[in-house]
């Protein structure tokens, strides 16, 4: 009874429909108009365009005024990747980004899942004029990209299922893995290879190749990957390369305590 009371006494329901606002849209890649925020937390239309609008406001969520679809900010994210460890893993990775990049000369990306989908925390860019390039925060689906292949892989069965739960496998492309059943055996295959392939799956023409990084107790923390337009980076290309972002993905799991081979 006390324990209620107490909950009764001091809970802020405000506040508590922002924290239910943000969790729903760290699950949403693509993001949600307020009216799908409102239908979908059955909070008033009041209430639910004070709380955006302040965190639009403050800065935590962002608005496209064009598709009028609502995400997490940068801030916010960023708010989270500064707390996933004391040491950022940027600052292990960069250097040996930017070896990675010198060697193969195409864009190199750093990837980690977070709040059920994948973020870009670093990139270098290519030394091609044509190269492509995106913002730190930049959200990632985990069935169409490199980054969800590679740590999805190398996880136990169990917590890459309750990851992908209830998610909406879109066809991005016509490459796109829609099936799980079949996703499940790329993961198997990648887990074998020791490296993912996008084939066009998440931009139509724009393939990448990249690698787990795993930390002191052996998990899949975060991942490393090139990307290029196809014509620079073909089915051909995919093995020679794959092996390449292997070797420096494990570069960077040392620097973190990785004593696996």
């Amino acid at each position: 009874m006390e324990k209620e009371t107490v909950k009764a006494n001091y809970n802020v329901p405000n506040l508590e429909r922002g924290l239910l606002i943000i969790e729903l849209l760290a699950t949403k890649t693509k993001g949600l108009t307020l009216t799908e925020i409102i239908q979908t937390l059955a909070i008033s239309k009041s209430s639910a365009f004070r709380i955006v609008n302040t965190l639009i406001f403050k800065n935590y969520l962002q608005k496209n005024e064009t598709t009028k679809r609502i995400t997490l900010s940068r801030k916010m994210l960023t708010l989270g990747i500064s707390s996933m460890n004391e040491q950022s893993i940027v600052e292990l990775s960069i250097d040996v980004m930017r070896a990675l990049r010198d060697e193969l000369k195409e864009s190199v990306m750093l990837g980690v899942l977070l709040g059920g989908n994948g973020v870009i925390l670093e990139q270098v860019a290519s030394l091609y004029p044509v190269k492509l390039s995106v913002e730190q925060g930049t959200q990632f689906a985990l069935h169409s990209s490199v980054g969800g292949k590679s740590i999805l892989a190398n996880l136990p069965e169990a917590e890459a299922s309750e990851l992908l739960k209830g998610k909406k496998m879109t066809a991005f492309t016509k490459n796109t893995i829609v099936s799980k059943k079949q996703f499940k055996e790329t993961l198997k295959e990648v887990a074998d290879i020791g490296y993912a392939i996008d084939y066009g799956e998440d931009i139509e023409g724009i393939n990448c190749v990249g690698a787990p990084i795993f930390n002191e107790y052996g998990k899949p923390v975060a991942a490393l990957w090139i990307t290029a337009p196809s014509g620079r980076l073909g089915p051909s290309d995919f093995a020679d390369k794959g092996k390449v972002v292997q070797k420096y993905a494990h570069l960077i799991s040392l620097k973190l305590g990785y004593v696996g081979i």
